[in-house]
């Protein structure tokens, strides 16, 4: 089995059980594993999990994920056949925000661009 589709098995299976399986009170807001990338060894894993929530819990959330790591590793062990399955580290993913913030900017410039041209022009159209 190539390193790809043990990325791809481990993050379909740590999808489910972050859906269905974690119960941890500490964990708030609707999580999404984004990527999953295993060392060469295939000892440890980082796992790279969207945050959609409270921007105050955030922190609360991704502590108690790598505090239960352990429990992951179990489930995971009943789902993948794996001579040993990898240690986890969950990795907060930004790149969401990020797209977000650069889009909302992009928007902004492009609304000025527009209020400029027809300030200049006169009119919505750009005929003068």
């Amino acid at each position: 089995m190539n390193i790809e589709r043990i990325n791809s098995e481990l993050l379909k299976q740590l999808s489910i059980i972050f859906r269905y399986e974690l119960n941890d009170p500490r964990i708030h807001g609707m999580l999404t594993v984004l990527e999953v990338k295993i060392s060469d060894d295939l000892s440890h894993a980082r796992v790279y999990v969207s945050y959609f929530g409270d921007p105050s819990l955030k922190d609360e959330t991704f502590d108690a994920l790598n505090n239960c790591t352990g429990h992951m590793r179990n489930l995971l062990k009943q789902k993948v056949k794996m001579r040993t399955v990898p240690y986890l580290r969950i990795i907060p993913d930004d790149s969401i925000e990020q797209a977000k913030q650069i889009t909302d900017l992009i928007d902004d410039a492009m609304q000025k661009t527009h209020e400029t041209e027809k300030n200049y022009t006169g009119d919505d159209d750009g005929n003068q």
